[in-house]
This record gives structure tokens, C-alpha cells and sequence, in this order.
């Protein structure tokens, strides 16, 4: 399954300078839905699935990933988002406010193929974006907002099912080798990987795992503590999904919930 497209993710690393190791050493990462490390600065990036309720047991909507970095610039990212339930598809992923409105040169989203693959979920899509290719393009008008706004757009559906019991559908960052789930700045001398990963739903993903695939984070190995460029703890991950609670005249009201600080 760690079948990355190469000239991407050489492009995307050759951009950022980053050193990282990304062996999959035998060994087990800490039981528990939660990864926690120290953040090493004021320097922060949190990343966020959106939380909705729907009260009419249906989805057909548009589901945000949203950044907030605290007026810190991105100018390169990469997204792993799984889904292990039936009830909900995500039928394409949509470029966000941030690589859309800020003109970026390069966006690709694309499923993979998790057929086969024992314990995997069974939807996954990867998501790859660029402010800047390097070979003479334009410049981007931005690289970000002074507020939090949309990486990309999950279209999620529950149209393939004919009904949906009362449920809860996480929707989550999957982590299969340590280019999983970075954001890189301008001057794309460092990597920045996951400091905590938050969950608000739960799951039974991988109860029972080694380094990859995970839905914890980087492992420590993904740093080596003699590169240069040594990639850095800085993002805060918030899991999100979809709650179907059956509104029977109680006044629950579809909502979204999106962590932002």
C-alpha cells in the first residue's frame, strides 16, 4: 500500500529539503486513539475534518478540511483521508479555499486502492497540492489567510444506501509512510509532521498495528536525529465524520463543527 507517485512526492520533497526516514521498523507504536506530543514552539498549524450531525439520516454535502495556522505561510501539502464505514462514499475531493482562491499551480486529489489490503479501510484518497511547481510558472497570490480556511473539499454521499441506522461515520487522517499528513512553508527547508492527533468519534481501525498504516501519526522514526533539515512536530490534527441521529421531532438540527484553535 505505500505506493506514493513517485515523481510527486519527489517533487514535493525536493521542494521542502526535508530529511526523513521512513522505514518501517518492527516495532509498535503506544495502544490509544490519541498521539501526544510537545509542540516545540508558539509555531502551530491545526488541521481539521469537519463534525456534522444529521438529523434526516441522508448526506449529500460538501465536508471541509480546514487549516489554521496562525498567520504562518504553506506553500506545499500532502492529505491521506480514510473512511472505514459503509453508510457514507466520498465521491471526490475538491480543492479548498486556500489552494483555490490563492491560484496554487498544482492540485491533485485521487483514490487508492485499498482492494485486497488486509485491514485497511476501504475508502482512501490522497491529496497533494503545490503553491508553486518551480519551472517558470506564476506566483501564487497567496500562500494562505490571516484566518482558518479550507484545504479541500470532501464531497461525502450516503446515496449508495438504502438506509442509515442511528450511527456515527469517522472520517480520518491515515497515515501509511512519513510523507503522510505534512504541510511545507515557503522557504521549504523543513518538514512539518503531526504533533497530537485528536479523536472525537472513535474507532476500531487498527487496535492492533506496528508503525504503518496508522491513524496516530508519524512514528519518532520519521525523524532522524542527525539530518539537517530534521522535520518538525507543529501540527495538531482533529479527526472528524458524520453523527446520523434520527430526528423524531425532537428539534436536532443538521450542524458543523470545525475545530479552528
Amino acid at each position: 500500500m505505500n505506493q506514493l507517485w513517485p515523481t510527486l512526492v519527489l517533487l514535493v520533497l525536493s521542494l521542502i529539503g526535508a530529511d526523513i526516514c521512513g522505514e518501517q521498523v518492527e516495532q509498535t507504536v503506544a495502544t490509544g486513539d490519541t498521539l501526544v506530543e510537545v509542540i516545540e514552539d508558539s509555531s502551530r498549524y491545526v488541521v481539521s475534518i469537519d463534525r456534522v450531525t444529521i438529523g434526516d439520516m441522508r448526506i449529500n454535502d460538501t465536508l471541509g478540511i480546514f487549516l489554521n495556522s496562525f498567520g504562518n505561510p504553506v506553500a506545499a501539502f500532502e492529505l491521506k483521508i480514510a473512511v472505514e464505514s459503509p453508510f457514507i462514499d466520498i465521491d471526490t475531493v475538491l480543492p479548498g479555499e486556500i489552494p483555490d482562491s490563492c491560484g496554487w499551480e498544482f492540485f491533485n486529489a485521487r483514490p487508492v486502492n485499498t482492494q485486497g489490503e488486509e485491514g485497511y479501510p476501504p475508502i482512501v484518497w490522497q491529496v497533494v497540492a503545490l503553491a508553486e511547481l518551480g519551472l517558470g510558472g506564476t506566483q501564487p497570490v497567496c500562500y494562505g489567510f490571516e484566518r482558518p480556511a479550507s484545504l479541500v473539499k470532501l464531497v461525502v454521499s450516503s446515496e449508495h444506501v438504502a438506509q442509515v441506522p442511528d450511527t456515527v461515520v469517522p472520517i480520518f487522517f491515515l497515515w501509511e509512510d512519513c510523507t503522510d499528513n505534512t504541510i511545507s512553508g515557503i522557504s521549504g527547508n523543513t518538514l512539518i509532521l503531526s504533533a497530537q492527533v485528536f479523536d472525537y468519534f472513535g474507532s476500531d481501525f487498527m487496535q492492533e498495528r506496528g508503525l504503518f498504516p496508522n491513524r496516530t501519526g508519524a512514528p519518532n522514526q520519521c525523524i532522524d536525529p542527525s539530518a539537517q533539515n530534521k522535520p518538525r512536530r507543529l501540527i495538531e490534527f482533529h479527526n472528524g465524520g458524520v453523527e446520523f441521529k434520527l430526528d423524531l421531532g425532537e428539534g436536532i438540527v443538521d450542524s458543523a463543527d470545525t475545530f479552528t484553535e
